[in-house]
This record gives structure tokens, C-alpha cells and sequence, in this order.
């Protein structure tokens, strides 16, 4: 089922009140550590609002962010809060989606919510003999609770896989409680990939800095980079070409198609399909080799500039390439949906609710097929969406058989966007005027911005603030895995047994990366 997502007029929560000039995308407000219980509680009721991100800045006192997502108004809100101790309102309490996110400016910054909830490993590893590398302050108290216990009871047991896994997987623990075939529980963790991509950004241009975050989740590379580039952008007051923009919607939509046919290809393989996962793998080549002539890199690395993209798409290779490309993934999925030994693997395995989707703050094809109809392309456009006005996706099932075809229903609209990009001659061959790496733009101190986009997993989120040299004094990058990592343990926990695993894996398309930054 496919729908464009129409946005009326409603009434606006209070705190909006003075909030930004109406009609801006974003809208920034202060908020006393005393008032955030109250306006959470608000703003979780709002129609259309969900907590997109939570994140903090070594200052003094801390400062406490939360980015709000009031989809159907197509605005996001940022609140800004002081926390004068060491302890602040548990917003997860409120927003359950908050909750990775209390852990991790635990880990951080050393502040915790309210309360005795036991805190999660997020990022930092349990090594207690090296010091390594933090936005802020460690925790003033030994984190004995960092790592939620849990017990196994009864005749279940707790069987350990991971983080290192198979070849070309990337490291995870997987705690899978069990009773000898069905999933009773599963426990995550995925820190083993830390990198420190936020702190490695402080003191870099915003230029210098979109190398590494263009790496910081190596699929979605545009995904992630339009998101930063854009959050950049906004601090400096630059606005991208018309024809920059264009290019980089088709760079994102050749990103989607690529990783759709990745996941089909990983469905494929979890259910012991050796020829339906080969096809799904040449419709995958041709789709990396089109990226390769198209815009130079086969998985799209070195496209987007801060204040516009580096390299303007080939667009007689982008004609010539893509229905072939895309026909390939078609006959493979149309093999596929006619299989039903495939399509039993996938009914009624992995399912997320509605309820669930909506509670964990999920994004992206998780979420739509659960029956949220959420996409940023739709709800918060930005360049030549605005006029394409992409059509959403969604199914309600939310089991791994509707994420597959959300993915497909994805695909296809990514090629009637390509098509209309192509044919109405917005790629045009200027790349704008991108900004020169390592040539900071100096300016006032605080300087700030959110950037977005709409990544293969979902809604891409970062936020930049820059120092009076024009560097970057905090970054903050939120990929979709962030988001949905959180809703595959519940998928799990939905009466599967231990082979639906890499299926529900398979289907969620996430990445370790993306959540280990």
C-alpha cells in the first residue's frame, strides 16, 4: 500500500509558543530542568510527534537536547536544558524511545537520569584498565549498574553467539535465552565497533569531518553525509544549488535501491535460498556498478560537499543504466513472491505492532511496516522533494514478510523519482559551490544546526555546533540503527524460534556501525 502523506494545520503544543518564526523547519527553545517532565508529556500526546533524538554537550553546566519530530506539522523542535547536578527528569519514563539515549550521555557525560532504572552498555567497552576517548566527564559514581543483569529461570539457558560471527559480519553479541528451540529473551550488544566518530569530529572543519562520517556507517554514506552536510550548512548559512540538491536525491535514492537489493539478497541467504539470493546479488552488482559510472564510487563515497556535491551525476549513464539495473531486482523479486516456501519464512516472523513502532520511536521500513507511515522525504522535504512529493510505503502486518515488500514498494518508487529527476532536467551539471576542506568560515560562537535525511534504515538525523574559528565543537550524528535497534529485540521475543534470527536480521537491514559510532 502506497500513499502520499497529506499535512494539515493543527494547534501547535505550548511550548512552541516563541519558538523559532512559524513555517522555519526547526524550532529551538530553552526549558527548565522543572518544566521537561511536563512538556514531554505534552509533546509524546502531540498527533504526529515522536522523540527523534536526546543528546548532551560538555559545557557547564551540561546541556541536555532533545530533538522532536512533529511529523504531520513537518517542523522538528530542539529543547535545550541545563542540568545544574548530576541527575535530570527521566524522560524515558515519558518516551520510552528515550531510553539508549539516557544510557549513553551516562556513559558520556557522566549524568543520569532520575531514579534507580539499571543503565544499559552502549558505546564504551568494558575495559576497566584503559581510559578511552569521551565527549564529556566520566560518572562521578563507579557504573556498577552499566550492565543491565538479567536471570534465566526455570529450564531456559542463555546461549552465547557472537560478536565475532562469519565472514563480512560485522561483530555483535547476541545473549539468546532459550529453552532448546524457542526464543525466550535476547540481549545485545554492540559496542565492539566503537570508533569515536563524535569526538574524532571536535576541532575539524565541517568539510574535514564528513570523511569520517560518511564512514561512520559505510552503506548509508550519502544518508548519513546529506544529514551532517545539511545540519553544516544550516550553522554556516549556506544554501545549496538547486542542481547540488538534485544530485544529491538521486545519489540517495541509488543508495536505497543498492540496500534493498542487499537485504533481499540476506533474506534469501537466511532462508537457505541459494538461487533467489544469487539473482538478488547481480541485481545488487549492477545497481554498485551504475554508482560507479553515475557518481564515481560503487558505494557512493566522496559524492556530497559541505554547500553542495563534489561530483554531478553522469546523467546519460544514470538513463542508460538504471532500467536494466532495476529489472534485474524485479525479476528476482517477482521469483521470489512466487515461492512459498520463501514467503512462509517470512510470514509471522520477526513482528513488530503498530503500538511497539510507535512507543520505541522507530524509523524507516520497520516502522512502515508496521503501519507508521513515517518518511522525512514526505514529512520534513528538504531540496527537490518538496516537489516530488515521494509516495510512502507501508504495510500493517509488521513481520518480515511486510518489511520485504515495503522494500520493494521503496524500489520502485526510487525509480520513478530517479526517472522524474531525469526526465524534468533538474540534474543539471553544476555541483554548486562546495566549501573548501580545511578552510573554516569564522563567525560567532554557538553557531548550530540539525540537518536530515531519509537514509535506506530510515531517518538520518545530526546536529552541528561550531566554535568562533568555524570548527566543530560538537557533533552529533543519529543513524536510523540507532532507532531500530531497539525494536529488534522485541521482534525476536515474538514467538520465534533460534532460525528466524538471521531472517529478522536479515529484514531489519541494520548495521552495527550505525549504532557503535
Amino acid at each position: 500500500m502506497t500513499a502520499v502523506r497529506p499535512h494539515t494545520s493543527r494547534r501547535l503544543p505550548s511550548v512552541m509558543a516563541g519558538a523559532g518564526r512559524a513555517g522555519d523547519p526547526v524550532a529551538v527553545t530553552q526549558l527548565a530542568e522543572t518544566d521537561l517532565e511536563a512538556v514531554t508529556a505534552e509533546l509524546a500526546r502531540h498527533p504526529g510527534g515522536r522523540l527523534a533524538d536526546l543528546f548532551a554537550a560538555d559545557t557547564d553546566p551540561v546541556i541536555l537536547r532533545a530533538v522532536w519530530a512533529l511529523d504531520l506539522d513537518q517542523r522538528y523542535l530542539i529543547i535545550e536544558t541545563p542540568v545544574s547536578g548530576s541527575r535530570y527528569p527521566a524522560l524515558s519514563e515519558i518516551a520510552p524511545a528515550a531510553f539508549a539515549e539516557e544510557c549513553e550521555i551516562y556513559e558520556q557525560f557522566g549524568i543520569r537520569p532520575a531514579g534507580d532504572k539499571p543503565l544499559n552498555r552502549v558505546a564504551t567497552p568494558p575495559q576497566a584498565d584503559i581510559e578511552l576517548p569521551r565527549l564529556g566527564r566520566a560518572p562521578a559514581e563507579p557504573p556498577a549498574d552499566v550492565h543491565a543483569p538479567h536471570v534465566v529461570g526455570g529450564h531456559a539457558f542463555e546461549f552465547p553467539f557472537g560478536p565475532v560471527r562469519q565472514v563480512a559480519v560485522e561483530s555483535l553479541y547476541y545473549g539468546l535465552v532459550t529453552s532448546g528451540e524457542e526464543l525466550v529473551d535476547l540481549y545485545l550488544f554492540t559496542w565492539h565497533k566503537h570508533r569515536g566518530v563524535e569526538w574524532r569530529a571536535q576541532g575539524q572543519t565541517p568539510q574535514q569531518a564528513l570523511f569520517h562520517i560518511e564512514r561512520a556507517e559505510g552503506l548509508s554514506a550519502i544518508g548519513n553525509g546529506w544529514a551532517f552536510a545539511a545540519a553544516a550548512e544550516a550553522a554556516l548559512h549556506i544554501e545549496p544549488g538547486a542542481a547540488a540538491m538534485s544530485g544529491r536525491a538521486a545519489a540517495l535514492e541509488l543508495e536505497r535501491l543498492y540496500n534493498h537489493a542487499a537485504a533481499i539478497a540476506a533474506l534469501c541467504q537466511a532462508c537457505g535460498l541459494a538461487v533467489g539470493r544469487a539473482a538478488a546479488e547481480i541485481a545488487l552488482e549492477r545497481f554498485l556498478r551504475l554508482n560507479a559510472v553515475v557518481f564515481g564510487h560503487r558505494y557512493l563515497f566522496n559524492v556530497l560537499a559541505i554547500g553542495g556535491i563534489r561530483t554531478a551525476p553522469d546523467l546519460a549513464a544514470l538513463r542508460a543504466g538504471l532500467p536494466a539495473a532495476y529489472g534485474e531486482l524485479r525479476r528476482a523479486a517477482d521469483a521470489l513472491l512466487a515461492t512459498n516456501s520463501f514467503l512462509d519464512r517470512l510470514e509471522a516472523t520477526g513482528i513488530v505492532t503498530t503500538e511497539e513502532a510507535g512507543r520505541l520511536g522507530l524509523v524507516g521500513l520497520v516502522a512502515r511496516a508496521a503501519g507508521v507511515a513515517a518518511d522525512t522525504r514526505a514529512d520534513h522535504p528538504s531540496g527537490p522533494y518538496s516537489g516530488l512529493r515521494p509516495a510512502v510505503a507501508t504495510q500493517a502486518a509488521g513481520d518480515a514478510l511486510a518489511r520485504l515488500r515495503v522494500m520493494l514498494a521503496e524500489a520502485a518508487e526510487s525509480v520513478r523519482l530517479l526517472e522524474t529527476l531525469i526526465g524534468t532536467g533538474a540534474l543539471g551539471h553544476g555541483a554548486g559551490q562546495p566549501e573548501e576542506s580545511g578552510t573554516p568560515r569564522p563567525g560567532p560562537a554557538g553557531r548550530s544546526g540539525l540537518g536530515w535525511a531519509e537514509s535506506p534504515r530510515g531517518e538520518s538525523l545530526a546536529w552541528v555546533q561550531l566554535d568562533q574559528s568555524g570548527r566543530i565543537s560538537r557533533a552529533r550524528l543519529r543513524p536510523a540503527a540507532v532507532r531500530n535497534w531497539r525494536g529488534f529485540d522485541d521482534a525476536c521475543r515474538s514467538q520465534n524460534v533460534f532460525t528466524d534470527v538471521p531472517i529478522i536480521e536479515a529484514s531489519f537491514w541494520l548495521t552495527v556501525a550505525g549504532t557503535a559510532r
